[in-house]
């Protein structure tokens, strides 16, 4: 990927970027209204009419994603490989946006799970002292739903349990999630590298691969809702 510039003008994500003729995958700036400075993103603009704004990749193990509440909510890795890009950075606020996760398995195989609705903190005035909880809703895709079941959960890290469980689920599954008690999905689990003997504590979606399966490929990424509700 190569990083772009577009000219005059502050998108507030990929949407924006594709908008101003930014047509190219790659890494761009943007600015959203609660984060005025501005980061780096990596956009994919191919994928299903583009505009997506790249919020995780997991792609050949070279990040440790075992980490703590600060890294997950602030990002960490590479933007043009490896990387989370940070909680603070994914709050929604009011826009409506949709998520789209791409998958693939050590066999090439590769699936998709697209959700029409997506927020993380939404309607929060303090995001993080919410715990930036999760909406997603209207799965539609050839993976299975692994996620809905995370729906109004709160962002759990090993030094920060804010799940149901009487564990603390992103310790007991080496990763860090919207856990429940504790989860149908595990992306940001260790990167095992397809089956393991160990139980759901690898890169996740049990609805495609089941508890046992670490996939090879895995990307999030959002964007503004189309048609969005009224």
């Amino acid at each position: 990927m190569f990083q772009f510039k577009v000219k005059a003008l502050r998108p507030r994500d990929c949407s924006e970027v594709l908008a101003a003729g930014g047509s190219q995958d790659g890494v761009y700036s943007v600015f959203p209204t609660h984060d005025p400075a501005g980061f780096m993103v990596s956009c994919d603009m191919t994928t299903e009419g583009g505009g997506w704004t790249v919020i995780q990749r997991r792609e050949d193990g070279s990040v440790n994603f075992f980490r703590d509440w600060s890294a997950y909510r602030d990002g960490f890795g590479k933007i043009t490989g490896e990387h989370w890009l940070g909680v603070k950075h994914t709050h929604t606020h009011t826009r409506g946006y949709e998520l789209r996760i791409d998958l693939a398995d050590f066999d090439n195989a590769t699936a998709f799970a697209r959700y029409g609705v997506f927020a993380v903190g939404g309607d929060s005035v303090n995001a993080e002292e919410d715990g930036y909880p999760l909406t997603v809703d209207q799965y539609s895709g050839t993976a299975g739903d692994s996620l809905l079941k995370h729906s109004g959960m709160r962002f759990t890290t090993r030094d920060r349990d804010q799940d149901q469980s009487e564990n603390n689920c992103a310790a007991y599954y080496q990763g860090a999630w919207w856990y429940r008690n504790c989860h149908t999905s595990n992306l940001n689990g260790q990167y095992l590298r397809g089956g393991h003997a160990s139980y759901a504590d690898g890169v996740e979606w049990s609805s495609w691969t089941g508890w046992q399966y670490s996939l090879r490929f895995t990307e999030m990424k959002i964007r503004p809702r189309r048609d969005p509700d009224p």
